[in-house]
């Protein structure tokens, strides 16, 4: 079986480009994504969301919100 990275890099391109034109016709950026998807979950006030790890709580969802509103610079 050959090394097809080519393959890969073409088809991720693709896939990266489809995302950015259905986007753009249906005008739901990240930005404003993540902003509905915070709502959402802001008002079901769910603790599903909290993960433990020994003595150290997260919250899934407020950590990867400030990752991703860093990754897209949003306000």
């Amino acid at each position: 079986m050959k090394n097809r990275i080519d393959v890969f890099i073409v088809a991720m391109g693709m896939i990266i480009g489809f995302i950015v034109i259905v986007m753009h016709l249906t005008a739901v950026w990240p930005c404003d994504a993540m902003n509905k998807f915070d709502k959402f979950f802001i008002s079901n006030n769910s603790n599903t969301s909290t993960l433990k790890i020994g003595n150290k709580s997260l919250n899934i969802i407020s950590e990867t919100h400030y990752l991703l509103s860093g990754l897209f610079h949003c306000k």
